[in-house]
C-alpha cells in the first residue's frame, strides 16, 4: 500500500484550509453535483494517512457498495450510518438526524486491493441514488405559502378563500400587503390595488409572494372542498403568471406594465425565482397542485415557460472580464443588462437576491451544464465578495451600521459590477462607500447587507442540493487502516449512481 510522509500530509491540510477561506472553487470543495472530486482512489493513501471514503455508490434496489481509499485491517460495520435529510430545500439547512436501516453487510477488496463494503439496506434507493421519501399532503408544511391563510378549520378557510375570489383581478393577479382587507369580501367600490396603468387598468403584481400565495391557498382548498370555483380561480392565476412572462424569459415585478422599474425582469426581493418554484409545484405536480386544479394543457405550458426562465437567468448572470459572478435586483427584459430600481437602488450585483437565484439553480434536477457552471461562478464570486471579521448591525447606538465582529462575516448588499466596491445611496442617488454617508432615514430604513449567502456557501460546500439525497457519515472510530488510523469521525459523502 502506497503511502504520504507526515510532512506532506500535514501540507496538504494546510492546503486545504487555505482553500476553504478562499474562492470557494466548486469544482474542489463541493462534495455534490456541482463538484468533481480529484479521487482519494486515485491519488492512493500512503504511511500515516486516514482512511477515507472515495465514493458510496448504489448497485441495487437496496443495496449501496462503499469504497474506501485503502484496504482495512478491520472494518466495523456500525461506523457508517447512511443520513437522508429532514430538512428543506428553503430552510437551507439539511438537518441530517434521520437514519436509514441496515439490515446486512459484506466486505470484499476490489481490484486495487481496497476494502469495498456492500450496505443491504432496508428502504429502497433510485439508481441515481436518490431516495423516495414520503411526500407530505400537509397544508401548513407548504413552506412556499407564506402568508397566515390557511387555519385547518374548514368555516374560517373557506370564508378566507370566498373573501380572495372577490379581490383577485379580471386578469388574474392579486395585490400586496392587502392581508387585512383579504380577510373580508371586497365591497365593489374600494379599490383592490394601488397601481394602476395609463389607460386605468388594474395593475397586479408578485412583489412580496403577491398573487402566489393566493394560488397555492385556493389549491389547497379546492384540494380539500372541490369547489369549482377555487378550480378556476387558480388556472385564472396560472394564466397571468403565464402572460407576464416577458418574451425573453424573466418575470417583471407587476403586470399590466407601469411603466417604470417594476417593469424589468425582477430578482429583488425574490420575486421571480419565487414565481419560478411555485411554478415548478405545477410543472411537478406536487402538493397542492398533484389534482385536477391544472389540466394538462396548462402544465405543460408552465413547463414551457420555467425552460424560458431558466434560459434568461442564465444570459443575465454579470461577467466581469468573461468570468461569471451573480445576478442583479433587476435586469432589462431584452439586453439582460442589470437595472437600477428606486433612486437608491444602482445597477450593481446583488448578494441576497444571487442566494435565491443560486438555489433555485441547484434545485434544478439533472441541470444542463451552464447551470451547473452558472452555480460554481455565482459560489465563487459570493466567497470573494465575503467580508470577513464583520457583521451588520441595524441596533448599534448610531443605528444601522457595519461593525467589527472576529467570528462574523457578513455581505453587502449592493456592489459595484468590476470592482467589488460597496454601494450605499440615500433617495438623492449619489454614490457613497460608507453606509454611515447616506441620511439617517435611508440607512435606518434599508437593509445594506446581512450574512445571507453564509448558509448557502455552508450547504454547497458540504452536502450540495440534499432533498432526496442519501448520505454517507462517519459516525464510529473503530475501524481501522493497517497502520492502525481510524476513519474521520463526521465525515460525509454523497451517495451516487453507480458511475
Amino acid at each position: 500500500m502506497k503511502t504520504i510522509p507526515k510532512h506532506t500530509r500535514n501540507k496538504t491540510i494546510v492546503i486545504g484550509l487555505l482553500a476553504a477561506i478562499a474562492l470557494l472553487s466548486a469544482a474542489v470543495l463541493i462534495v455534490s453535483q456541482w463538484g468533481t472530486q480529484q479521487s482519494a482512489e486515485d491519488a492512493g493513501c500512503k504511511d500515516n494517512c486516514i482512511p477515507a471514503i472515495v465514493k458510496a455508490e448504489v448497485v441495487g434496489p437496496n443495496r449501496v457498495e462503499v469504497t474506501f481509499s485503502e484496504k482495512l485491517a478491520s472494518f466495523v460495520p456500525d461506523d457508517l450510518k447512511f443520513a437522508v435529510p429532514t430538512g428543506t430545500w428553503s430552510e437551507l439547512d439539511p438537518k441530517l438526524n434521520r437514519f436509514l436501516n441496515v439490515t446486512r453487510t459484506e466486505t470484499r477488496t476490489n481490484e486495487r486491493n481496497h476494502t469495498v463494503a456492500s450496505y443491504e439496506l432496508k428502504e429502497t434507493l433510485q439508481p441515481d441514488g436518490t431516495w423516495a421519501a414520503a411526500k407530505s399532503r400537509d397544508p401548513k408544511n407548504v413552506k412556499l405559502m407564506t402568508a397566515k391563510y390557511y387555519l385547518g378549520i374548514r368555516a374560517k378557510d373557506v370564508a378566507q378563500a370566498d373573501s380572495l375570489l372577490t379581490w383577485q383581478m379580471e386578469h388574474g393577479g392579486w395585490f400586496k400587503n392587502m392581508g387585512a382587507a383579504y380577510a373580508r369580501p371586497w365591497d365593489g367600490k374600494e379599490m383592490r390595488t394601488e397601481l394602476f396603468t395609463r389607460a386605468g387598468e388594474e395593475i397586479g403584481t408578485i412583489d412580496n409572494g403577491a398573487t402566489t400565495n393566493e394560488m397555492i391557498f385556493m389549491a389547497i382548498l379546492y384540494d380539500e372542498t372541490k369547489d369549482e370555483r377555487y378550480k378556476q380561480s387558480v388556472r385564472k392565476a396560472v394564466d397571468y403568471l403565464l402572460k407576464m412572462q416577458v418574451p425573453s424569459g424573466g418575470w417583471p415585478q407587476v403586470y399590466p406594465a407601469r411603466g417604470n422599474y417594476s417593469d424589468y425582469v425582477t430578482y429583488n426581493d425574490n420575486a421571480m425565482t419565487r414565481t419560478m418554484e411555485v411554478l415548478r409545484l405545477i410543472a411537478d405536480r406536487s402538493y397542492p397542485f398533484d389534482t385536477d386544479v391544472v389540466d394538462d394543457t396548462q402544465r405543460s405550458r408552465v413547463g414551457q415557460a420555467l425552460d424560458r426562465g431558466l434560459d434568461y437567468i442564465l444570459k443575465s448572470q454579470i461577467k466581469v472580464g468573461g468570468q461569471p459572478t451573480a445576478w442583479g435586483a433587476q435586469h432589462d427584459p431584452i439586453t439582460y443588462e442589470p437595472r437600477g430600481g428606486r433612486p437608491y437602488e444602482h445597477p450593481s450585483i446583488a448578494s441576497s437576491e444571487s442566494v435565491a437565484v443560486v438555489q433555485y439553480l441547484m434545485a434544478i434536477p439533472n441541470p444542463p451544464k451552464a447551470a451547473a457552471d452558472a452555480v460554481q461562478g455565482a459560489l465563487a464570486w459570493l466567497e470573494q465578495a465575503r467580508i470577513k471579521g464583520m457583521k451588520y448591525d441595524m441596533k448599534t447606538p448610531i443605528g444601522s451600521n457595519f461593525v467589527s465582529d472576529p467570528n462574523a462575516s457578513t455581505w453587502y448588499r449592493f456592489y459595484e459590477i468590476g470592482t467589488n466596491l460597496p454601494i450605499f445611496s440615500g433617495r438623492d442617488g449619489v454614490i457613497k462607500r460608507n453606509v454611515l454617508d447616506i441620511e439617517e432615514e435611508r440607512r435606518n430604513g434599508y437593509t445594506w447587507g446581512g450574512d445571507w449567502p453564509q448558509k448557502l456557501l455552508q450547504v454547497a460546500a458540504t452536502t450540495g442540493y440534499y432533498e432526496n439525497r442519501v448520505y454517507v457519515r462517519v459516525t464510529g472510530t473503530d475501524s481501522r487502516s493497517e497502520s492502525g488510523h481510524p476513519l474521520a469521525p463526521g465525515k460525509l459523502v454523497k451517495v451516487t449512481g453507480k458511475q
